[in-house]
């Protein structure tokens, strides 16, 4: 009978303490190991690039273990990172976070929160060869939404060598309208129980990679702004449309592994609410910024907070190519007004784009409208992907008292 009595103790104190486990980030100082995007050797070919560097990569990846060993810390081979910095993702204990905290080697320990998509459903989705009514905003002539004329039109792609990096629910790959790269060793997922890149359970990555490079090979069909681009999909929401900040962390350290200079890299994601947002989280600021540096473009939702967009992240985040978007409602005509729901504020907007109604590509093979400054910020990523640089100032126009300049080709 003890003995039946000691092994509940035992199950109740393992069971309480496994409970008060959270998940953390543990970034390392620089002087345990600098991360590699500070001494990467650089090509653009992105798969000799990531052999160029594999060498000093596995050294830093074995001495995070051998420091997690001796920390009494288990965690994942995928979740440890030494690209973008140096660090790992583990569900921790109380006592282990103090003591990580008063390790030297610890730069700092940053308790996971969750993020979400930004975009809102406005109708059922289409199949194809199903008629498109008018309200739905799509031109037959030039087989795309009324949003990518507005921004300057659809633009082949097809010889360009660079990616659009999808970060977000996944992408399709089947969709008959989106050219997805097929390696899984670019295409990747950072969700837990969800390895697949190439399935979209949300439609919202789906959507906006139509915005962004579609093909207009389906019926009706849609073209990009950037049309027949490869896309790189990195999930990190799941079918739910949510996420956590430690797998955009992971994701961006593969960017960091494999981007070359003149991708873009779409990140319509985040969360709101955040004090000294730029600076709330310096693994995220400091890789973005870095990746921008490096000839990177990055490209981020303002967020539909009806708030400044200055609290949003990662939107918050600026500097050398890297642009966030808000949006504005529009017809086939023009422009109509700006969206009441988005977030504005400069900072940290660069520029405006349609976001109301926008019809793009939805997973098998399918069409649908949605609506937010996700689909903004899926346009701006396709038209600097097809100029190779930042937008053109198309116009500008005034709200609450600031001008925002609307991105052009």
């Amino acid at each position: 009978m003890k003995y039946l009595l000691l092994a509940v103790c035992l199950f109740i104190i393992s069971t309480s303490t496994f409970s008060q486990s959270r998940a953390y980030v543990v970034l390392m100082d620089d002087s345990f190991e600098n991360p590699i995007r500070k001494s990467r050797n650089n090509n653009q070919n992105r798969g000799e690039q990531e052999v160029q560097n594999k060498s000093q990569r596995d050294t830093k990846l074995s001495k995070i273990d051998n420091f997690l060993t001796a920390k009494g810390i288990i965690t994942s081979q995928n979740k440890r990172f030494v690209d973008a910095g140096v660090g790992f993702i583990a569900n921790l204990t109380s006592d282990q976070v103090n003591n990580l905290q008063q390790d030297p080697n610890v730069k700092g320990v940053f308790e996971d929160f969750t993020m979400q998509t930004r975009a809102r459903m406005q109708t059922r989705a289409r199949m194809q060869g199903e008629t498109m009514e008018s309200d739905l905003l799509y031109d037959y002539a030039t087989k795309s939404s009324c949003a990518v004329n507005l921004v300057g039109s659809s633009q082949s792609a097809r010889n360009r060598s660079t990616s659009i990096w999808i970060l977000d629910s996944g992408i399709d790959a089947n969709h008959v309208d989106l050219n997805v790269n097929p390696s899984q060793r670019f295409s990747t997922s950072f969700v837990d129980g969800d390895a697949d890149p190439f399935v979209d359970y949300v439609g919202h990555g789906t959507h906006c990679a139509g915005l962004a490079a579609g093909n207009g090979q389906g019926n009706p069909g849609v073209n990009g702004v950037s049309a027949g681009a490869d896309l790189i999909s990195v999930k990190v929401l799941d079918s739910q449309g949510v996420g956590t900040w430690s797998s955009l962390i992971l994701a961006l350290d593969h960017v960091e592994k494999f981007g070359v200079a003149g991708d873009v890299v779409l990140m319509s994601l985040g969360g709101y609410g955040f004090d000294n947002c730029a600076n709330s989280d310096p693994v995220l600021g400091e890789v973005i910024r870095d990746l921008g540096g490096k000839g990177i473009f990055m490209v981020m939702s303002a967020g539909n907070d009806q708030g400044q967009s200055s609290l949003n992240l990662p939107g918050c985040i600026d500097g050398p190519n890297i642009f966030t978007v808000s949006s504005y409602d529009f017809n086939c005509e023009g422009f109509t007004q700006f969206t009441t729901t988005a977030n504005f504020g400069i900072p940290s907007v660069d520029w405006v784009a349609p976001g109301e109604n926008v019809f793009s590509s939805y997973p098998g093979n399918r069409y649908a409208t949605m609506s937010g400054t996700s689909m903004s910020a899926a346009l701006v990523a396709g038209l600097i992907h097809s100029r190779g640089g930042a937008p053109a100032d198309s116009r500008r126009e005034s709200y609450q008292g600031i001008t925002y300049p609307f991105a052009g080709r």
